[in-house]
């Protein structure tokens, strides 16, 4: 006469067993997916890049891990623009390993005198977000369709500062010896949208 009892007490003890090992496989395939997720995206910054690119690479950011990798041709050219983790800036490498330039992140304090003084006319009462360094090594001249890479006898300097107003950003470019390259420049729903 107990025997209902002991079915029904056996049913519940499957039934939860059940319902233990649905949710632990769901939450396996939850990890996994997490999982793939993540090396997708390392995945997409892990894009083969020539050896002559990975050398430039690691002789000018040797400890500096890659976040992303845009390859765009100019001129018949392919240019690596690869930027860094945690802020440890960017390098700009033709196909053959040429370095165009080299972005580091740096305070204003590490900016010539005479560009400091024109950022900070040029922001007006703006924010200053961030400040790049760019050490300029090459420069690619293109005549029709066909680029030329021009290797600099020395690096030109070029400081950039991301600068914010409001909820509107903006970016101004000066060269080391305080010549604006270009003026404060507020960015659009659309530029701001190309920069994600």
């Amino acid at each position: 006469m107990n025997h209902p009892k002991w079915i029904l007490f056996g049913c519940i003890v499957v039934l939860a067993f059940a319902l233990i090992m649905t949710t632990g496989c769901a939450k396996q395939e939850e990890a996994q997916e997490g999982e793939t997720q993540s090396t997708d995206q390392e995945e997409k910054a892990k894009v083969e890049l020539p050896a002559a690119v990975a050398k430039a690479i690691e002789d000018n950011v040797p400890k500096a891990q890659i976040e992303k990798v845009e390859v765009e041709e100019k001129g018949g050219i392919a240019l690596y623009d690869i930027e860094f983790k945690a802020d440890q800036g960017e390098i700009e490498v033709a196909e053959d390993g040429t370095v165009i330039d080299v972005v580091t992140i740096i305070t204003m304090e590490d900016v010539p005198e005479a560009a400091a003084e024109v950022l900070k006319k040029a922001i007006e009462d703006a924010t200053i977000i961030r400040i790049e360094k760019s050490e300029v090594w090459s420069e690619l001249k293109i005549e029709g369709d066909v680029g030329t890479i021009v290797k600099l006898d020395s690096p030109k300097y070029i400081y950039e500062a991301e600068v914010m107003k409001g909820d509107q950003t903006g970016e101004v470019e000066v060269a080391a010896d305080g010549t604006i390259i270009e003026p404060l420049k507020w960015d659009t729903e659309e530029s701001q949208e190309k920069k994600k």
